[in-house]
């Protein structure tokens, strides 16, 4: 028996699951009007200079995911995320309160070669923290390694520093010396410690939160906003040929357009809107079948948007650029699962 904080509630046997995964499937081919086996598959591409060839469409375990109340409805998620040509998968070791973590683990321990696993830590944490929680992350994920492993959420500008005071990013470095974490990342929510990071060490990825506002998401009292992604942060992580992913590109689902929202806009467009940079591909947070369904189909045939067409929802998107606020860094902030939950 597994200790009881590493299983899920209600734990599927091998059979169970097998199961799920295929009513999954039968609910997608139902709701598509064509059988899996006749998609397209979602395009792979070298990570940066990692040597992993992966997907441009990854599957964030936030928010999202943590949405999706039952277990056995996650683990279907992730499998057709799988079957779809999904091989990414990002969590976070705080996410759900593990359980992001679990469910990845259980839906893709029977997979491990075929699918890379990438985890965050804080960067305030000391290395006994780091540690701990590293080996509290590979049990759960049911794996003795993991792809990647991210410093999390540069947001202050003294984050950067703090990635080294602390020995939090010292610690990957010794975990990835030890051949337990093969690659470190870092993933920011502001341009400037994500610049200040990137100039004082060597990541193999780096993860920003871009949209097409150009203008990151504030904290509700954090002041005005201070550059862009797009003009400092991706030019320099080209440079240094690193990978690059684009996450909350539909601004923690805030600039999904309902009707009579003319500065919003439709949200497979704003992931186009994402592929459309030069990044590797978007990390999206997903809640259901359908949206898993709608953003491989995407990622499998999308066309890179013109200048003109992105600057078009620059330009349209630009009322929402100051004013919107990352609800997630709000004390107490709790995710509703309403309607602008289909794609985050």
């Amino acid at each position: 028996m597994e200790p009881e904080e590493l299983r899920l509630n209600g734990k599927l046997s091998r059979r169970d699951f097998l199961k799920i995964s295929a009513a999954g499937a039968a609910l997608i081919g139902a709701a598509s009007g064509s059988s899996c086996s006749r998609e397209a598959i979602i395009p792979k591409k070298m990570l940066g200079r990692t040597g992993m060839n992966v997907s441009i469409l990854a599957l964030g375990g936030g928010s999202a995911l943590s949405m999706v109340k039952k277990d056995e409805d996650a683990l279907a998620l992730i499998d057709l995320a799988r079957r779809k040509g999904v091989n990414y998968f990002d969590s976070g070791s705080d996410y759900d309160n593990g359980k992001s973590e679990m469910r990845l683990g259980e839906a893709l321990a029977p997979y491990r070669k075929d699918v890379y696993l990438s985890t965050k830590y804080s960067p305030s944490k000391s290395p006994d923290e780091i540690r701990k929680n590293f080996e509290t992350s590979l049990k759960r994920f049911r794996t003795d390694y993991l792809d990647n492993a991210n410093m999390h959420g540069l947001t202050k500008p003294t984050d950067a520093e703090l990635m080294f005071t602390s020995g939090a990013l010292e610690t990957l470095v010794k975990l990835k010396e030890e051949g337990v974490v093969k690659h470190i990342g870092v993933t920011n929510h502001r341009p400037i410690p994500c610049v200040e990071a990137m100039k004082r060490f060597q990541f193999d990825s780096v993860s920003m939160a871009t949209n097409a506002t150009r203008m990151h998401f504030l904290d509700e009292f954090a002041g005005p906003a201070e550059g862009s992604f797009e003009d400092a942060a991706i030019p320099l992580g080209l440079e240094q040929g690193i990978g690059i992913w684009a996450f909350k590109v539909t601004g923690q689902r805030r600039l999904i357009q309902q009707k009579d929202e003319p500065d919003k806009a439709p949200g497979l467009e704003l992931i186009r809107y994402a592929y459309s940079l030069p990044v590797h591909g978007v990390i999206l947070g997903m809640s259901t079948l359908e949206q898993v369904e709608s953003a491989a189909k995407l990622a499998s045939s999308f066309k890179p948007m013109t200048k003109e067409e992105m600057k078009y929802w620059n330009d349209r998107l630009a009322p929402n650029a100051t004013p919107l606020t990352l609800d997630y860094l709000r004390e107490g902030y709790v995710d509703d699962g309403g309607w602008r939950a289909h794609l985050a």
